[in-house]
């Protein structure tokens, strides 16, 4: 994780913000990482506008949850580049 996602997913958890974080695991963009608060806001990139669209709203749906699971994988497809597959924690500590 870069420094400044590991600053404010820090930060987040000690104001006792809920933060997810999704990170690309397959595919274009591997590595990249998206901060997620349960209020919708997003910090960071996985490497397509769109993407970081629908990983945002797959991880709300998450929070919405009464028993969310503290990790979960999704694959989504991206035009033209195929399927990324993202693994967003719930739970997730610097």
């Amino acid at each position: 994780m870069n420094e400044g996602v590991i600053e404010l997913l820090t930060a987040a958890r000690a104001r006792g913000e809920r933060v997810a974080v999704a990170t690309v695991v397959a595919g274009t963009g591997l590595g990249g990482r998206l901060l997620v608060w349960s209020a919708g806001q997003t910090y960071g990139d996985l490497g397509w506008p769109r993407l970081n669209q629908r990983v945002a709203l797959y991880a709300e749906q998450l929070f919405e949850r009464k028993n969310p699971p503290a990790l979960s994988t999704k694959r989504f497809e991206i035009p033209g580049e195929g399927e990324v597959e993202i693994e967003v924690e719930l739970g997730a500590e610097a």
